[in-house]
Order: structure tokens, then sequence, then C-alpha cells
């Protein structure tokens, strides 16, 4: 169930992401700095939750996660 629910997550994300990259495509006006400073931050929230999803599916990484949290 876990599972299934981060990769609903995943699938989420990765179309808000498409969705800022046609946002920004769809004006003929170049983004201001802090738009894209917004998007770049936005960007390194994305990468780690689709770390943490990639880590929570690799059997071995949880195994040791799991052993050092106890």
């Amino acid at each position: 169930m876990k599972s299934f629910r981060d990769a609903l997550l995943l699938q989420r994300l990765r179309l808000s992401r498409a969705d800022v990259v046609a946002a920004i495509g769809a004006t003929d006006q170049p983004p201001a700095p802090k738009t894209l400073r917004e998007l770049a931050d936005l960007q390194l929230v994305i990468m780690a939750t689709e770390g943490a999803i990639a880590d929570k599916s690799d059997p071995v990484f949880l195994r040791k996660f799991e052993t050092e949290a106890a």
C-alpha cells in the first residue's frame, strides 16, 4: 500500500515538473530571475523525493536503515 502511494506521488511530481516546463515555454517572455530561483528550489525538492522513493524500493537500503534505526 505504501509503495503504491509513493508511486502515485512520484507520478504527480513528474507531471508537475512537466507542467512547469510547459508554462515557461508557453510565453514569449523569459522567466524572471526570482521565478528561476523558485523553480530550482522546487527541482531540488522533487529530486530528493524521487531519491527517497527509490531508497524505499531498495530492500538492502531498507534493511540497513531499519537496523541502524533500531
